[in-house]
């Protein structure tokens, strides 16, 4: 007589469960990490690959509790990344290595904000500016940047990062040059602003500053306010610092700004446009927050099939005229 035994396969599959569980949520969660912290974009295949082997395994593991849950969450998984994938995931950046000593903050403490086109933000000599090399900008019909929030807007920029804190005095100096071939029409367009930290849904806040070009004008518009919840942006009191038709293309422009970040009376802004000071200004300037806005620079507009070119150069920040190479 022979003994048989009959396998018991609740052990297996409850094991095989586990692992379905657990391929499922580290393919959800390795998405979150890459777009927080950008980490290597092959993290997002890996995370597709424990979708799929999350759901093989739960089917094979079937009825338990937890492969249920990882095969419908690896179908939830494909669906959200399907849909997302046709609005737009998250934009990763390429690399710029700095041709000029201006440029060196590339490295370290700038960042791009772009549709991440080989074109979109690249180093070029053949327009240069005392001898530097320049950065250049390209904005093709319908290309967006998509940030963490999966937020489409048509910008190819950079954002230096830096907050001062409230209530600092800091210098800027940026030199523009927009070719004679530039589109001019009816479109908005900023060139140069300085954006308020965003929280994590985004406060929805218009710039405290921002150079504009629209229709051949050139403008530098200023907002204020002192409330700390905005709930209506466009309600937000606004100035138009200054204006101008005579903003030449094919040239470079020279501008200096010097800001003091205060959403009281004591804030202050002064303008220098090719060594001549256009405003000085004496009011708000900002919201009332607990840093200084960051600036950015490049091309942030509204939708249009027109192209859009603009070279950068001289960018810097500092604490005093000395930091950006400026004599008052």
């Amino acid at each position: 007589m022979y003994n048989t035994t009959v396998p018991d396969c609740n052990s297996e599959h409850q094991s095989l469960s586990l692992i379905a569980f657990s391929l499922f949520l580290g393919g959800l969660i390795l998405p979150i990490l890459c777009w927080s912290f950008w980490l290597p974009k092959g993290l997002l295949l890996v995370a597709c690959g424990a979708e799929l082997l999350a759901f093989i395994l739960g089917k094979l593991a079937w009825p338990w509790r937890r492969a249920k849950i990882a095969v419908a969450g690896s179908v939830t998984f494909c669906l959200l990344g399907i849909v997302f994938g046709c609005l737009g995931l998250p934009t990763y950046q390429q690399q710029i290595q700095p041709t000029a000593n201006w440029m060196q903050p590339l490295d370290s403490h700038w960042v791009l904000q772009s549709p991440a086109k080989p074109y979109s933000v690249q180093t070029v000599s053949d327009v240069k500016k005392n001898g530097e090399d320049s950065l250049r900008f390209e904005l093709r019909r319908g290309e967006a940047w998509v940030d963490q929030t999966f937020m489409r807007t048509f910008r190819a920029e950079v954002a230096t990062k830096a907050f001062p804190p409230a209530n600092s005095v800091n210098w800027y100096t940026f030199s523009v040059y927009f070719p004679t071939n530039f589109p001019i029409e009816d479109n908005r367009l900023v060139f140069a602003q300085w954006k308020e930290k965003e929280a994590l849904l985004g406060t929805g806040r218009i710039p405290s500053l921002a150079f504009r070009f629209v229709n051949g004008k050139c403008s530098l518009t200023l907002r204020h306010s002192d409330e700390k919840v905005i709930r209506d942006p466009d309600a937000v009191p606004s100035e138009t610092l200054f204006k101008t038709t005579n903003f030449d293309l094919g040239r470079w422009h020279d501008f200096v700004v010097q800001a003091k970040w205060s959403y009281k009376d004591d804030g202050f802004v002064n303008v220098w446009w090719n060594d001549k000071q256009i405003v000085q200004y004496r009011g708000p300037v900002g919201y009332d927050e607990n840093v200084a806005p960051q600036f950015k620079f490049g091309l942030y507009r509204d939708a249009t099939d027109k192209t859009y070119v603009v070279y950068f150069n001289h960018v810097k920040l500092g604490d005093s005229p000395h930091d950006v190479d400026f004599t008052p």
